[in-house]
């Protein structure tokens, strides 16, 4: 098994390297933009945190993060804005490694809250934010990057999940309560579960895009976001994403005041 080291980042070839495998990773086109080097590592310098993992002395995986503030005159938090893992390394628990890393570096720094965003459509990430480390979704921001995605995701909208992981809480997390057998097998669906609501997305979202076109895959993007919307707006923050079946994965919202 790869033994993998974790530490933070320094200088300009460290920084050009996480450029690299970032344009490597995410199949950015020519017009697509990258990381910036230079503000990685003011970032580095000013209170921001640029974690690397090595195998071999070979990175294969970074994050960056920089220091902000809720409005008005809330508390301080970490925002991730990346995390990157070599494709040849996804699977080894590297992205849990990086992100157990960001912890700790929080912590040492008084620091109690880290938050970033990820796609909503994306099951693996949502499972491994919100059942794995225990995160919280808090927030659907639609269209945050604008309407038309970049990389792998071009011509895609880029509506994103905000995720709130308190890090005062274990680490060691208990699995969010199961679906129940009557949750719906197809994506798209809503249905409750007492005071919950479930909400169904595919399990590979570029398969089922390829499998049903275009057009079909952008209304039921749609027909998510305004279900995801409504769930918030309902007062309830997302706590599981979990599968409910080969195809379908299941985004569990709870009232705020009772999630886990």
């Amino acid at each position: 098994m790869t033994e993998f080291l974790v530490r933070g980042l320094d200088g300009v070839a460290e920084m050009s390297a996480c450029e690299s495998l970032y344009a490597g990773v995410m199949g950015l086109r020519p017009n697509d933009g990258s990381i910036n080097p230079r503000l990685m590592i003011a970032l580095q310098a000013n209170s921001g945190y640029v974690l690397g993992a090595f195998a071999e002395r070979q990175l294969v995986g970074f994050t960056y993060s920089f220091l902000a503030r809720e409005r008005p005159r809330g508390r301080l938090y970490q925002y991730s804005q990346l995390a990157v893992v070599d494709r040849d390394h996804q699977g080894q628990g590297l992205g849990r490694l990086l992100k157990h890393a960001q912890r700790l570096r929080c912590l040492e720094d008084g620091i109690t809250l880290l938050r970033w965003a990820f796609d909503p459509l994306k099951a693996r990430n949502a499972h491994f934010n919100l059942d794995v480390l225990g995160a919280r979704l808090v927030q659907l921001v639609p269209s945050m990057y604008g309407a038309d995605g970049f990389g792998s995701d071009a011509g895609e909208d880029t509506d994103r999940f905000i995720v709130d992981w308190d890090l005062n809480r274990p680490t060691d997390v208990r699995p969010a309560v199961l679906f129940p057998g009557d949750v719906g097998q197809q994506p798209g669906a809503t249905v409750s579960d007492g005071a919950d609501l479930l909400i169904t997305i595919p399990a590979d979202w570029q398969r089922h895009s390829a499998e049903f076109g275009r057009a079909q895959s952008d209304t039921l993007r749609a027909k998510l976001r305004r279900s995801f919307a409504e769930a918030f707006d309902s007062g309830r923050v997302g706590v599981s994403c979990r599968r409910v079946c080969d195809d379908v994965f299941g985004y569990r919202f709870t009232p705020a005041s009772s999630g886990p």
